[in-house]
């Protein structure tokens, strides 16, 4: 069983800057508790097997010929096949006139563009621009359209509209009206403009009713076209709309609606079956704060399993001497300084006992660590050709190192989901020496593992084993183009070791070791041995997941629901550098211990057995389940550096997911084979033909971001 946890948004040619920077930032705030947000261009949509693990598609506004010539034919025919076997669909005004059977834009104009298209979830048309004086490169034809919500009409519960008014005001720039073909069926009307719309073919002639958002039944699937913007918030507009007076006014209206709007869009989402988070949905209009980006916090660093006063007197010494730069003096009680990192300026402090209850004044973590402003673009990038801002113009990032002794640590009210106390207990009790001998922890963070991969300063500093954990990361980061989902409850962090470049030891098999390591540091432990966690090559955990016993909202088609089967809760990224003989490696790791979404957890998995059992397992905490599995990572690279990988393998076997599986080879005309290990030396899997059983082949996967088991290549025959 697959849980789909990818909602794609379309970022190829066509899509305006503004338009994709906007929905990605909205999404974000709706979806990622249980969903990964991940931009997909044309060729990623052609060459990756993305229909499997994909929850939701979003076509974005822009231009929509460009799609069409990018879309047209074998990606075309893959969407709509995949929304007919259950597939969701949203389209955003050009996404509503491409997701549509007939395009009919400003017809008899400079601008018109009219043709047939082929997805045509709606076979009738989309008729536009509904008002005139449209213009790509600017506002001057936004408005804050006046619209008619038929709440009944929508399939989600009817509390989720508290007491908003039907008629709302929602962003609109360009987007069109729906005509129904004479045969149209299973179309329902969500939303529908005021009777000022206008037909472009005729602007003297009113068009009563218009459709402004429709429901689609596709197969099994489901698609929803608007000509409106319900992912824009009135903050989103681009400065100029806060001057020019006719804007101005819409700025106005759409603050004063954007609690119903945010419902209208979560309504939306809900109506495909799509999981929003609700408090995305609430009431604070006059907030300004849409999107909820976590504040960081700083970053607290201790020795755990440091062994030798020296060793952690020269590291806290190289951390305070490395800081050169006067910081700020302004706050009482705080003295820094500051190391002007590769990407980061780090304010270097001693943790002060002195401060009561905080290591951290409030007042000095809130000078340091602003909050990320969100800016809208400019106007101009409203046409795909403007360019978006550059990366250069982004200022540099301020982040805060507490350098604490065991005596000197937080407690649980300043990191109070993670106690540093608790967590330097478990490390000294498992018996471990390198990894973990330093424990960095953030609250929040953007990346643990770009903390440490791009703050080239800092990771030369720390220790060979330090560990970088934090609750909550912004940006945490997956293979390929994944996005990590770090919801609360999930042990992440990124793991600094310094490996040897030995013959017997390959760094490659490094991977293999590590989430191994981190399986069997859970089921290691007596009475844990039963949980069903297994290893799905080359280094994701998985578990077995059934959705009938589960509180799943994920809307996951009829024929998933109730089928047991493995579900991805923990995934490793790793980044290497080679310097000197050595490798430096950073093991970015993420395991769901507590917490159910996006798929299930550990604890999750404890519960379940001990119903089934009769049984009273604990559940497993974080500082528990840290402590667990770097002991254990340590225990197995001792006998890893001695003897290699080789013996590990029927330990590995015993966990794994590929026992006799069948695999296709996609460079040998799609040759069916059947797994049969992996080598000990290269990591590669190897597989025997079905057709000629004396051929086995070494696969290595394709580089997709998406099932990491479809789509192998063949890189050497035996």
């Amino acid at each position: 069983m697959v849980v789909p946890l990818n909602v794609l948004v379309y970022s190829g040619p066509g899509v305006s800057p503004n338009s994709q920077t906007f929905l990605m930032r909205t999404l974000r705030q709706f979806l990622s508790h249980r969903y990964a947000i991940i931009p997909v261009d044309q060729t990623m949509l052609r060459t990756q097997p993305w229909e499997t693990k994909a929850a939701l598609f979003v076509m974005p506004g822009g231009r929509d010929v460009p799609y069409t010539v990018e879309l047209n034919g074998e990606i075309n025919r893959r969407i709509r096949q995949w929304v007919e076997n259950g597939g969701r669909y949203l389209g955003l005004c050009a996404g509503g006139y491409y997701g549509s059977g007939r395009c009919e834009f400003e017809p008899g104009t400079p601008l018109e563009i009219v043709g047939s298209r082929e997805l045509a979830f709606f076979k009738g048309s989309c008729v536009g621009t509904a008002y005139p004086g449209y213009d790509y490169k600017s506002e001057t034809g936004a408005r804050a359209a006046e619209v008619t919500v038929d709440q009944d009409a929508f399939n989600v519960p009817q509390k989720l509209w508290r007491s908003d008014p039907a008629r709302i005001r929602i962003y609109y720039n360009g987007g069109g009206f729906f005509v129904p073909d004479e045969s149209e069926d299973n179309v329902t009307v969500l939303v529908r403009y005021a009777p000022d719309v206008t037909s472009p073919h005729d602007r003297s002639q009113k068009v009563a009713n218009a459709s402004a958002a429709i429901s689609c039944k596709v197969g099994r699937g489901v698609a929803v076209l608007t000509g409106l913007h319900p992912e824009y918030a009135w903050s989103f507009l681009a400065p100029s709309s806060f001057v020019e007076p006719h804007n101005r006014q819409t700025v106005a209206l759409l603050r004063s609606h954007d609690a119903y709007r945010r419902r209208l869009l979560g309504a939306m989402l809900c109506h495909m079956k799509i999981d929003v988070d609700p408090d995305s949905m609430d009431d604070d209009v006059d907030s300004g704060n849409q999107l909820r980006i976590p504040v960081r916090t700083p970053t607290f660093i201790v020795p755990a399993r440091a062994a030798g006063v020296a060793a952690i007197a020269t590291t806290m010494y190289s951390l305070n001497s490395a800081a050169t730069v006067k910081g700020n003096d302004s706050i009482a009680g705080v003295s820094d300084a500051i190391l002007q990192d590769t990407i980061q300026d780090i304010h270097i402090i001693n943790a002060d006992t002195a401060n009561g209850e905080r290591r951290v004044p409030y007042e000095y973590q809130s000078t340091v660590l602003q909050p990320a402003e969100i800016l809208p673009l400019s106007a101009s990038a409203n046409n795909d050709s403007a360019n978006a801002r550059s990366s250069k113009d982004e200022p540099r990032e301020d982040a805060i190192l507490v350098i604490c002794t065991p005596e000197s640590l937080p407690n649980t009210k300043e990191t109070p989901r993670f106690d540093m106390n608790l967590a330097l207990k478990y490390m000294q009790e498992a018996k471990a020496h390198t990894i973990g001998s330093w424990l960095m922890y953030s609250e929040v963070t953007g990346s643990t593992q770009t903390f440490l991969e791009k703050n080239i300063r800092l990771q030369n500093l720390l220790p060979n084993g330090t560990v970088n954990v934090a609750a909550v990361q912004v940006s945490g980061r997956g293979r390929g183009r994944n996005v990590w989902i770090s919801p609360v409850g999930c042990l992440q962090f990124t793991m600094l070791l310094r490996h040897p470049n030995l013959k017997q030891a390959p760094v490659v098999m490094l991977q293999y070791l590590f989430s191994l390591a981190a399986m069997e540091a859970i089921k290691c432990q007596p009475g844990y041995e039963g949980l069903p966690l297994r290893l799905k090559w080359p280094n994701d955990v998985y578990a077995l997941y059934d959705s009938s016993s589960s509180s799943d909202t994920s809307g996951a088609s009829s024929d998933e629901a109730g089928e047991p089967g493995y579900v991805k809760i923990g995934g490793l990224l790793v980044g290497s550098s080679y310097r000197d003989n050595e490798f430096t490696l950073l093991f970015g790791f993420g395991i769901s211990v507590a917490n159910p979404l996006p798929t299930t957890s550990v604890n999750k998995l404890i519960r379940e057995h001990n119903l089934r059992n009769g049984t009273a397992l604990a559940p497993m905490t974080m500082e528990k389940t840290l402590a667990l599995v770097t002991s254990k990572f340590e225990e197995l690279y001792r006998q890893f550096l001695a003897h290699g990988f080789e013996p590990l393998l029927k330990l590995y076997y015993r966990s794994w997911l590929h026992t006799d599986q069948i695999v296709t080879l996609a460079d040998k005309g799609f040759e069916k084979a059947r797994v049969i290990g992996l080598c000990p030396n290269e990591g590669l899997l190897q597989v025997r033909s079905l057709l000629n059983p004396k051929v086995v082949y070494s696969l290595q996967p394709d580089g997709n971001s998406f099932d990491m088991m479809q789509g192998l290549i063949t890189t050497k025959t035996n």
